[in-house]
């Protein structure tokens, strides 16, 4: 099943632009099928659904300052999902993060949240309960 994510507009154009590989979430969604289901992703103060990402793959990490070659991962990761590195450790905080990796994405000019079946934009995900893979 699809979910539906809330992004800032800057990370959302790195995705259209294929700069941004992988997206840095708490938890793992239950009921996303990887390599099949995404993730659409509205844009942080609208209604506005941007895009579709299609997860491929997904990789589970811990930021641990005692762990060795901590910066040069912390450095690695803020390449791949496109934040600063003191963002990532703030949130991780020393806690098990997923990274999603972006597989095909989809763009849209004119889908609004509503057509999802989600009546306001999430904190951490709403499952899209019409949508599944790439129906739509």
């Amino acid at each position: 099943m699809n979910i539906l994510i809330t992004l800032p507009k800057h990370l959302i154009e790195k995705i259209i632009l294929g700069e941004k590989k992988f997206e840095m979430r708490k938890c793992l969604p239950k009921y996303m099928r990887i390599g099949v289901d995404g993730f659409f992703v509205v844009e942080k103060g609208t209604d506005d659904v941007r895009c579709w990402c299609r997860v491929d793959e997904t990789y589970i990490s811990i930021i641990d300052r005692c762990s060795a070659g901590y910066f040069a991962n912390l450095e690695n990761l803020a390449n791949k999902v496109k934040v600063s590195e003191n963002y990532i450790e703030k949130y991780a905080n020393g806690k098990k993060i997923y990274l999603w990796k972006i597989g095909k994405v989809n763009v849209f000019e004119c889908l609004g949240r509503g057509s999802l079946g989600v009546d306001k934009n999430p904190q951490q995900f709403a499952y899209c309960p019409l949508s599944y893979g790439e129906s739509f």
